[in-house]
């Protein structure tokens, strides 16, 4: 799988749990993953763009503070397209799982 494909399937994860703005996105993929997963700017806001165009999520300007920001909600083809995703990296990481214990002797698994 490619990163960017990984990248719109968290974000639309963590939108079916709630709008956000793209730093409460980033912020929540980092903390639910325990600091493993950590999406900059350049990762995340072309894939929420391109989620965007394709009409799995809506964004809208909101006075807060001296700056405005963009709340970004997932729509109902966004959840359909987060279940196909999900779907595809289930089968994906399962097959990784299997693979990858065969790599080593036996005698070094566990």
């Amino acid at each position: 799988m490619r990163l960017q494909t990984d990248t719109k399937a968290l974000v639309l994860s963590v939108l079916a749990n709630g709008e956000k703005h793209g730093y409460g996105i980033a912020k929540a993929i980092r903390e639910t993953s325990c600091g493993v997963l950590k999406l900059g700017e350049g990762q995340l806001y072309p894939a929420l763009h391109a989620l965007e165009e394709a009409g799995w999520v809506t964004a809208e300007w909101e006075a807060a503070g001296e700056q405005p920001r963009r709340i970004y909600a997932i729509t109902a083809e966004g959840k359909a397209e987060l279940g196909r995703r999900v779907a595809r990296w289930s089968a994906f990481a399962d097959g990784v799982a299997k693979v990858l214990p065969s790599a080593l002797p036996t005698s070094e698994v566990g």
